[in-house]
């Protein structure tokens, strides 16, 4: 950066040099009948030494048009080269503090806590991750150029303005004020106006999130002509307010022109006077008059790129805002590896309070290394919220949770999660291969080791029917596969991970009959040897249950076996019968052919 900025210095010096190079081009390479002497460029103020452009020549060069032509040339070539470096350093600095920025606040979303993510669009947080850093990416790299490049421009003009005429010079810097005030009362506006058009941007990139993963019901329901409208209702308001900061944008150049014929119609004025009484020649009038119409390109050009930041604050305030955070909670000081799980897991009087309202009341209950504990209860009952506390992805309000009887916030996170693998509801797959989604989280892991966590779950035969075998796109979420393919990938996924505890929340509920058979075989090879915690939706899954868990508001109402919860005859029973009772009004029954009942309608 700093190479850069001395650079773009040089550029503005360059600016200087080229208009104090008017007056000798006028005075001396114009007219013919100038003698080859002293080429004249500058005089310090105070009576201080007059610098000559032919002194930084040889003595063999001397004619006026040759020295002024030679140094125009070395000056343009050295502006022209410095321009294009200082640019070319001070804009990949830029775009390296937007990378670092978009992967700071990408570092920052995804270390955050599961409630964050329930609580927050997803489309709002791909638009700050991806739109609002890129409207700040223009500000800091190719306008932060512009700014140091028009600064020193600036500078190196009024310096040559203030060695021709200071008392003229100060004066023009009264309508500089002029100038400055609506671009700084503009630049606030447009701030504002701005930060409310990247929110309006984030809805319409949710709108367009929610129906793009959602098609399948849009199109069911026919609703494709009422979310357009939607969309384009929020597309509207998105105009609105763009059009907002727009018209405060390009409203700054011409109230900013229309100030020079003001200063042309004094300028004229003040000259006159003075080249009449012989105090300014035209050259050196000529001279004031270019730098300091080329002084006011930096400024108008400042405003513009003054502008330009105010835009990128706006754009940016929800990303620091990200930024501001508190991540998920880490490792407590002095947290010690776990060791590997040998005896039991123990659930200690747990409490747990979602935004202050109890999910889970003094929750006890222990599962020894091996064992099947399945949880049962309607929905909301804080099924999957007691199983979420076991990798800590929520921290229990009181109580403690002990694995081999350490507390699990006395050791690492990342050694607790190592010994757990999750299979939920709903399978998260990525748009990669077959072979990445079945190995994701293991580093470097052979192929083979693939294969046969694939064939524990069933899933070795679909996978070479597709094109490419395991190295198969799947597509976003495996749209690609069905229901109990997926799932069997996520299996394979947990087989390979080869966790001593395990995790199963629903894993069957959304599968037909068929695909459930071998989900539940992937399953019966997945748990073998280790500690499961189930969450049931059908209780038919979970009868070698080692333990079944009745919850109901939040409080463990039952506990036991399969067997011994029937004959208990309480919630579980109740549940049992109800969900059987269904099963067999839904099976098949000795109903007369349709067909017969139709062709009897036409006797």
């Amino acid at each position: 950066m700093a190479a850069g900025v001395v650079l773009l210095a040089i550029v503005g010096i360059a600016e200087g040099i080229i208009m104090l190079m008017i007056r000798p081009i006028i005075d001396r390479v114009l007219n013919p009948t100038a003698p080859d002497s002293d080429v004249l460029l500058f005089t310090l103020p105070k009576g201080g030494p007059s610098v000559y452009l032919n002194h930084f020549f040889p003595h063999t060069i001397h004619n006026v048009w040759t020295v002024v032509s030679i140094s125009l040339l070395v000056v343009f070539l050295v502006k022209s080269l410095a321009e294009f470096a200082g640019n070319a350093l001070v804009q990949w600095c830029g775009h390296r503090a937007i990378t670092d920025l978009r992967n700071a606040v990408y570092k920052k979303i995804i270390r955050q806590p599961i409630a964050f993510f329930q609580h927050q669009p997803t489309g709002r947080i791909m638009s700050a991750v991806i739109n609002d850093v890129e409207r700040a990416r223009p500000a800091v790299s190719e306008y932060l150029a512009d700014i140091f490049r028009q600064s020193f421009t600036f500078v190196a003009l009024i310096a040559v303005l203030l060695n021709i005429d200071w008392k003229l010079t100060l004066a023009c810097g009264v309508f500089l004020q002029m100038i400055l005030w609506p671009v700084g009362k503009l630049g606030r506006r447009i701030r504002r106006s701005v930060e409310s058009s990247q929110s309006k941007l984030g809805e319409l990139n949710q709108i367009l999130q929610e129906t793009v993963t959602g098609n399948r019901v849009v199109k069911a329901f026919g609703m494709e002509d009422s979310e357009t409208r939607k969309f384009g209702a929020a597309a509207r308001r998105l105009l609105r307010e763009t059009m907002r900061w727009v018209r405060a944008q390009v409203v700054t150049s011409p109230l900013m022109d229309l100030l020079q014929p003001i200063v042309i119609a004094l300028l004229l004025l003040y000259a006159r006077d003075k080249i009449v009484h012989h105090e300014m020649t035209i050259p050196l009038f000529i001279t004031f008059i270019g730098a300091l119409f080329k002084a006011y390109e930096p400024v108008k050009r400042m405003g513009s790129v003054y502008q330009q930041f105010a835009q990128a604050e706006g754009a940016t305030t929800q990303v620091f805002a990200y930024l501001d955070l508190k991540e998920e909670k880490r490792d407590a000081p002095g947290a010690q590896e776990l060791p590997a799980f040998s005896q039991e897991i123990q659930f200690d009087r747990v409490s747990f309070c979602y935004d202050e309202t109890p999910v889970l009341r003094d929750v006890s209950f222990a599962a020894r290394k091996g064992e099947i504990v399945a949880f049962v209860g309607s929905s909301g009952a804080g099924k999957t919220t007691l199983v979420n506390l076991i990798p800590r992805f929520y921290e229990v309000t009181s109580g403690a949770i002990r694995v081999d009887r350490r507390d699990i916030r006395e050791v690492t996170i990342r050694s607790l999660r190592s010994q757990i693998a999750v299979v939920t509801q709903e399978t998260i797959l990525f748009h990669d291969t077959v072979r990445n989604n079945i190995g994701y989280g293991q580093a470097d892991v052979s192929g083979e080791r693939v294969i046969e966590a694939a064939k524990a779950a069933l899933a070795h035969d679909f996978i070479m029917e597709l094109p490419k075998g395991y190295d198969t796109l799947i597509g976003e979420r495996g749209t690609r596969l069905s229901g109990g393919q997926r799932q069997r990938i996520a299996i394979a996924r947990a087989i390979l991970k080869n966790s001593p505890i395990l995790i199963l929340d629903e894993a069957t509920s959304e599968l037909d009959s068929e695909s459930e058979q071998y989900v539940q075989r992937a399953l019966s090879n997945l748990m073998v040897g280790r500690t499961a915690f189930v969450i049931a939706h059908r209780l038919g899954t979970i009868r070698k249950a080692d333990k079944i868990l009745v919850l109901e508001d939040g409080l463990i109402r039952e506990s036991g076996t399969h067997a011994e919860l029937l004959a208990t005859g309480g919630t579980y029973a109740r549940l049992h019968d109800l969900q059987f009772a269904d099963e067999d009004l839904l099976a098949p029954a000795d109903a007369p052919n349709p067909n017969a009942a139709r062709t009897g309608d036409h006797e």
